[in-house]
């Protein structure tokens, strides 16, 4: 999204992503956080559609 909208360059994402795979952490597309979750939860009711992103880190 940054990426996109022009405030982030691409070798600068590159060298982040290294970063983090040195790291071992795992890289997961805003995309795929935002899909709605239709699993098991704990959310609080007033949440009428769960997305990955609830699933895994709550309410912010």
């Amino acid at each position: 999204m940054a990426r996109a909208e022009g405030e982030l360059d691409a070798a600068d994402l590159a060298q982040v992503n290294r970063a983090l795979a040195d790291l071992a952490y795992l890289v997961v597309p805003e995309e795929l956080l935002e899909r709605d979750y239709d699993g098991p939860s704990r959310l609080p009711s007033h949440v009428q559609r769960p997305s990955w992103w609830h699933r895994f880190f709550g309410i912010l």
